[in-house]
């Protein structure tokens, strides 16, 4: 489907390729379409900020009468779904949106461990030796044009879970480069 809006996108645009007189006309349409492919132009159907806010705003109704604004929330980084253990940017981005918007709303949450590029060092790390009264936590699921995302919050004694939402959104080109794994190299003995 993606494929097929592409080139539909240079069918249009082809009579303006070849009626192009000068240069500059066709450097641009060719500089668009090319662009267009990028993703540089991003689908409005995704916006990230967005989605996590009101994912918080839906598990803070939830937990309304078993979390206080005194209890410690520990966030942690959303794993793959099929390679638990594993995380991406995305895996990152994801709660740490949902943290900052629990903390707007006043509950006291710990992102020390998500914190994203650009944000590291901004967030206090959990005091050695203090163990957290709950923990968000979660895992996402990239399948071929959507992302499913499914977050937890679980009390850290018994590992009930205290609050969930699960979702999905669209897969744009910026989302699945987020959701790219790190390479990594393993030594087996």
């Amino acid at each position: 489907m993606k494929h097929f809006r592409i080139g539909l996108l240079c069918l249009a645009a082809f009579p303006l390729l070849t009626g192009c007189a000068e240069i500059f006309g066709y450097k641009a349409v060719s500089a668009g379409l090319y662009a267009a492919s990028q993703g540089v132009f991003s689908r409005p159907d995704v916006n990230l900020t967005e989605k996590n806010y009101a994912a918080a705003d839906y598990l803070a109704v939830q937990m309304k009468n078993k979390v206080g604004m005194s209890d410690d929330i520990f966030v942690m980084p959303l794993e793959e779904a099929d390679n638990p253990g594993i995380t991406s940017p995305f895996g990152a981005k994801v709660p740490e949106g949902v943290g900052l918007r629990l903390g707007q709303l006043g509950y006291k949450t710990w992102l020390s461990d998500v914190a994203t590029e650009g944000n590291q060092g901004l967030y206090a790390s959990l005091p050695q030796g203090m163990k957290p009264d709950f923990v968000l936590r979660g895992n996402y699921q990239v399948e071929r044009e959507i992302v499913k995302v499914y977050l937890r919050i679980l009390d850290a004694q018994n590992g009930s879970v205290v609050s969930y939402f699960d979702y999905q959104m669209p897969l744009s080109r910026e989302i699945e480069k987020l959701a790219e794994t790190p390479t990594r190299i393993y030594k087996v003995k």
